[in-house]
């Protein structure tokens, strides 16, 4: 088997996940013996059992497990894999053409470990009427559009955090990505969309997109420290020092954003701040080892990246805010 679609499932219903499988059905030019489909049940769910996936072309293995998680069953998927080549797919998503899961298969005829893809979102107007697109390139904060070798992932044992319930595919790609790179494995970039991240009005990322980072600051930091232990663990040091930098500066940009001051946010506002001050108690004398040049530089990147997500002006300076989170969150 060349490639294993692995798919999540825990208590969506038919109705929500019939598009899933039948967008990978509507491929053209697949060599369907090569491509393979994997359900992992999380959590002993009967929905989808009896379900006869035979009227399908590919074939698709139904495999339950005790409840653990989104990135316990990616794990579990992975290991009952025996394909070349995995991919994720969440379960009330789709391919977005019928050349999709062409371009995936074409990109594994060149015995590549990483593929990103771009992937277009489904994004609601402020009508909450209107559906639209939004492309995603280059982008490893989602697992959308993402293919992996398998012998790559075992090899460095590459897995999702299971600890992780939320912002884990960013840890997990930055893990990816930044291993390939230590390792001198091969990365490829797919420039067109074929991952479509639909539009879920049942999904809470979706429904309070604004506030969904500020309201799970607390997980965000979780993975942001996961990543840099793993990566001091692993002794990519370069790169362990400049995920440290940019997870502060990222975290200082965030908190200037203008949203995070709204009344109703502010009980939020308080637990991130919390949550930023573990992670620098326990990183900070990596950061304040770094140049002035370097963070500058690094700091000019976070703020593009800010500005773009919301951020209008610097409300304090960055010497400022640290001192202030230290001071504020012994108070608590």
């Amino acid at each position: 088997m060349k490639l294993d679609i692995i798919v999540p499932h825990y208590k969506e219903p038919w109705s929500t996940c019939q598009y899933l499988f039948e967008s990978i059905a509507m491929q053209r030019n697949v060599p369907w013996d090569e491509v393979g489909v994997i359900v992992v049940n999380d959590g002993d769910d009967p929905t989808l059992d009896g379900r006869d996936w035979s009227v399908y072309p590919y074939n698709v293995r139904y495999l339950k497990k005790e409840h653990g998680g989104v990135s316990a069953a990616r794990n579990y998927g992975v290991d009952h894999s025996d394909a070349d080549y995995v991919m994720f797919c969440d379960i009330d998503d789709g391919f977005l053409n019928n050349y999709g899961l062409h371009m995936v298969l074409s990109a594994t005829d060149e015995n590549v470990d990483y593929v990103i893809g771009a992937f277009a979102e489904e994004s609601l107007l402020p009508d909450k009427k209107t559906i639209t697109l939004v492309a995603h390139q280059h982008d490893l904060t989602f697992m959308h559009g993402k293919l992996y070798k398998r012998s790559f992932l075992t090899e460095y044992n590459l897995r999702f955090d299971e600890a992780m319930t939320a912002h884990e595919d960013g840890y997990f790609n930055m893990l990816v990505f930044i291993t390939a790179k230590m390792e001198g494995r091969s990365i490829r970039k797919i420039e067109t969309p074929f991952y479509l991240w639909c539009w879920n009005p049942n999904s809470v990322v979706r429904t309070v997109r604004e506030d969904f980072t500020l309201r799970t600051y607390d997980k965000l930091m979780l993975t942001r420290t996961g990543l840099c232990r793993e990566l001091k663990r692993r002794g990519y040091q370069e790169e362990y020092e400049r995920a440290v930098v940019m997870t502060v500066l990222n975290s200082y940009y965030d908190f200037q954003k203008p949203r995070y001051y709204l009344s109703q946010n502010q009980k939020y506002l308080k637990m991130a701040e919390k949550a930023f001050k573990g992670f620098y108690e326990e990183f900070y004398k990596v950061f304040l080892d770094q140049t002035n040049d370097y963070v500058a530089k690094t700091a000019k990147t976070a703020r593009e990246t800010a500005t773009m997500n919301g951020m209008l002006m610097e409300r304090e300076d960055l010497k400022s805010f640290l001192k202030r989170i230290n001071y504020e969150v012994k108070r608590q």
